[in-house]
């Protein structure tokens, strides 16, 4: 019968619904359905010929609706509807979704069918519906398919958190992880909360009628772990990791850590910190220099020093063979003294130090005995109990200060260059051999206290010291040559010590320009950490240096 009652109303021409109807959900927002972008019939196509295939299709779709294949079924009723436009095959498309379980295109469907009836359809035979009760029975099913619930289930890792489902009508349920939770179809946000997580908040369009399930892993709450290191080029590692170099700033897990910070020739540092969940942890991590020892280079400089100290007090007594015997007993008791004494770890500054000062003992003593005498007897004796003197000195003076390498290089750098200075000022003025003598020991004086004063305020590298004393001696050579281009034929000792002077001077300064980034003054200049609070509350890290002059 109900195959009469379409070909009645294909007949008669009852289109009285269209793709185009611009009626969409009672109330809610007109979804995009298949009639709603029907194919164009093809080219030539007569009316009669449209209803005909029409009618073809909509007998297909009745054949495979009861065989059970709805989806066949949908495919034939909808081009069916795009070819004649029967407002009754929008029922037809309603019922076959909806055995399909797919309930919000079946209300779709069958509000478009109630939308389409008109108060004045009559029935189309004696055996088809009034279309007016039909239209009654067919919005109550609307209204109890509209009471279908979504069914959602959220799974977390922990467990035991708690879901909220919610829009802008409110909380449509609540409840604990596993759980289902039954809502009308619509978008949600679904907030997921657990106590020690970061909460989740995540968007969903569920269904009506249809099952949801979902998984999601929450995250610990985090803190903040803030590591500032000095030097600057410091490697950061957390728990094992590589993290970052001079600063590391990250949002980690409320959890306790292991920091390990390390730097080329500085001692590495391992500590534990424990960050807890919304706070920051600073951390300031000074590395200090790796202490190097000097304890062999020590033993070698005793044997060599001692033997020459030895052999040069032995001189006033020499007849050859005393002096002999004085060396190698003075180099066999400062090789065995040094090897039996000096403790397993001495300070290479303290080294270093102690090896400067018995050579500016030495040239003191030497120089110092030519001012007031030429006794050769007597400036060796003084030139060998010089370095004695200054050697024990350095060590006492070193040992208890706690030199470093840099210090002993620098004091190393101001004596040498003094002492030179020296000797090349009396060449150049042809001082006879007590006033070159006094000129040397003037600038031996001066350097060493230049160096002590510099080591006051500068903290320099043996680096930095060895470029500076290579500036000078690249000077020194570099005024020599020049000597040789501007003078070719006459070279006087007086002119080439003062290029030498010159070029020194010039090599010294230039090294000291150049190679004045290569360390940090000691004069404190140290990075800050801090934190201030912003006008909404917001706690922030400063950052910033200090001093004192």
């Amino acid at each position: 019968m109900k195959r009469v009652a379409l070909a009645a109303g294909l007949l008669f021409g009852a289109r009285v619904a269209t793709a185009n109807t611009p009626e969409g959900y009672i109330g809610k927002p007109k979804p995009i359905l298949e009639i709603d972008n029907c194919p164009a019939a093809p080219d030539g196509m007569t009316d009669a010929e449209k209803v005909k295939l029409g009618e073809e299709r909509y007998l297909r779709g009745e054949t495979l609706y009861i065989q059970g294949d709805y989806k066949g079924a949908i495919s034939e009723f909808v081009g069916s509807y795009c070819l004649v436009g029967y407002y009754t095959i929008l029922k037809d498309i309603g019922q076959a979704y909806e055995r399909d379980l797919q309930y919000e295109k079946a209300v779709a469907y069958l509000e478009k069918y109630v939308l389409a009836i008109k108060p004045e359809y009559k029935r189309a035979s004696a055996c088809a519906p009034d279309p007016q009760v039909d239209r009654e029975n067919v919005d109550r099913r609307i209204f109890v398919l509209n009471r279908l619930r979504a069914q959602v289930s959220v799974q977390t890792n922990p467990p035991d958190a708690t879901i909220t489902l919610q829009n802008d009508s409110g909380v449509a349920a609540r409840g604990g992880s596993g759980q289902t939770l039954k809502v009308p179809g619509a978008t949600y946000e679904m907030v997921i909360e657990r106590p020690g997580y970061e909460k989740r908040i995540e968007t969903i369009t569920v269904q009506i009628g249809q099952p949801y399930t979902y998984f999601y892993t929450l995250e610990p709450l985090r803190g903040q772990l803030s590591v500032t290191t000095t030097p600057a080029d410091a490697r950061i590692f957390i728990n094992d990791r590589f993290a970052g170099i001079g600063r590391v700033e990250e949002a980690v897990k409320s959890d306790a850590y292991t920091l390990l910070v390390e730097a080329p020739g500085r001692q590495e540092v391992e500590q534990r910190v424990e960050v807890l969940a919304g706070e920051i942890n600073r951390v300031q991590i000074d590395l200090a220099p790796r202490p190097q020892f000097g304890r062999r280079q020590l033993i070698i400089a005793m044997g060599i020093g001692g033997g020459g100290a030895i052999g040069s007090l032995m001189a006033p007594f020499d007849d050859g063979t005393v002096q002999g015997a004085g060396t190698l007993i003075g180099a066999t008791a400062g090789l065995v003294g040094g090897w039996l004494l000096l403790p397993e770890q001495v300070p290479l500054g303290t080294s270093n130090l102690t090896i400067t000062s018995g050579l500016a003992g030495m040239a003191f003593g030497l120089a110092g005995s030519l001012v007031f005498t030429d006794s050769e007897d007597v400036v060796q004796a003084s030139t060998g109990a010089g370095t004695i003197a200054g050697a024990a000195a350095g060590y006492y003076l070193g040992d208890r200060a706690k030199i470093s390498t840099g210090d002993a290089a620098i004091i190393n750098t101001g004596a040498t260059w003094g002492t030179v200075s020296g000797l090349l000022f009396g060449l150049s003025f042809d001082a006879d051999r007590r006033i070159g003598s006094g000129l040397v020991l003037s600038g031996l004086g001066m350097g060493m206290a230049g160096g002590v004063l510099l080591s006051n305020y500068y903290d320099i590298s043996r680096t930095h010291a060895a470029l500076i004393d290579l500036g000078g001696v690249l000077g020194v050579v570099g005024g020599l040559a020049a000597v040789g281009l501007i003078y070719p034929s006459t070279q006087s000792s007086e002119r080439l010590a003062n290029f030498a002077l010159g070029g020194m001077a010039v090599g010294l300064l230039g090294a000291g320009i150049l190679t004045r980034n290569v360390d940090t003054p000691k004069i404190p200049v140290a990075p800050n950490l801090g934190a201030t609070t912003d006008a909404a509350g917001t706690s922030t890290t400063t950052f910033g240096v200090g001093g004192a002059w």
